[in-house]
C-alpha cells in the first residue's frame, strides 16, 4: 500500500479526480500554492496498491499539462522602486511523492477494541513513565481523513487523552464534500489507542455511499505512516 501525495494545477485537478474515481479510488483534496508568486495548485492525497501505481501515474501524466503564465511586474524593496519586466513562466505538470504505508485501517473495525477518554489518559501515563526510563519506541505519523461533522469530537477526544494534532481542512471526492486530515504524531505503542479513539469518536454511517459523491461507507480513513524523523521545537 502506498500513500500517494500529487501535487497539480488548479486547472487540471477537477479532471483528474473525475478519472481516478473512474478507476474506482477515492481520493482527499487539500487547496494550496506554490512557488514565489502563489500560483494556485492542488495537493490530491490517495491511498493506492502498489499495483496500481503505474496505471494511477497514467493518469497523471494525461492530465496534467505545462502551460506558460505570465506574471505581472514586481516592485523591488524599498527605497529603490526598480520594476522587473513581466515575465513569461512555465507553470503546471504535477510533483508526485509515493510513501509507504505500514497499516491502512478503514473505520468502524469490529476487530479493534473501543477506547474511551480514561483508559486513553492510563495508557499515556504509562507511556509517561516509560520515557523517564528511556523506554520510549519508534515514532510514528497518523494520518486520519474524518467527515467534517465528526472532526471535532475525534480532535476532543485526542485531546482529552493528551494527544497533539494538526488539523487540515480538506474535501473529498468529485463534488468536494467537506472533511478533515488530522496529522498525529504518536510513539509505536500507542497507535493503536489513536485509533480506537478515532473509532469511538466517529459513527457508523448507514446513508448509501456514491463513489462520485466522495461519501465513504466507512467513518473514518487511517494511514499510519512510519517516522524516521521527530523533532519538537
Amino acid at each position: 500500500m502506498l500513500l500517494l501525495l500529487a501535487i497539480v494545477q488548479s486547472e487540471d485537478a477537477p479532471d483528474l479526480a473525475k478519472k481516478l474515481m473512474e478507476q474506482g479510488l477515492r481520493l482527499t483534496q487539500i487547496n494550496s500554492s506554490g512557488g514565489l508568486f502563489g500560483s494556485g495548485n492542488v495537493a490530491l492525497l490517495l491511498g493506492i496498491e502498489e499495483a496500481s501505481y503505474d496505471t494511477v501515474l497514467d493518469a497523471i501524466v494525461e492530465t496534467c499539462h505545462t502551460r506558460t503564465k505570465h506574471i505581472s511586474a514586481v516592485a523591488t524593496p524599498e527605497p529603490t522602486f526598480f520594476f522587473f519586466t513581466p515575465m513569461e513562466v512555465e507553470v503546471g505538470g504535477a510533483v508526485v511523492f509515493g510513501v509507504p504505508v505500514e497499516r491502512f485501517i478503514k473505520l468502524p473495525d469490529a476487530s479493534l477494541p473501543t477506547v474511551t477518554h480514561a483508559s486513553a489518559v492510563d495508557t499515556n501515563a504509562d507511556a509517561t513513565a516509560g520515557e523517564a526510563k528511556g523506554e520510549s519506541g519508534a515514532m510514528k505519523l497518523v494520518v486520519a481523513i474524518v467527515q467534517g461533522e465528526d472532526a471535532d469530537e475525534v480532535i476532543r477526544a485526542m485531546l482529552a487523552a493528551g494527544h497533539r494534532l494538526t488539523r487540515i481542512n480538506t474535501t473529498g471526492g468529485f463534488l468536494r464534500r467537506g472533511n478533515a486530515t488530522l496529522l498525529i504524531g504518536v510513539e509505536a505503542h500507542q497507535v493503536d489507542e489513536v485509533i480506537g479513539l478515532i473509532q469511538s469518536a466517529t459513527p457508523r454511517r448507514t446513508e448509501s455511499a456514491p463513489l462520485e459523491k466522495g461519501i465513504p461507507e466507512y467513518a473514518a480513513t487511517v494511514f499510519v505512516l512510519d517516522a524516521t524523523h521527530f523533532i519538537r521545537i
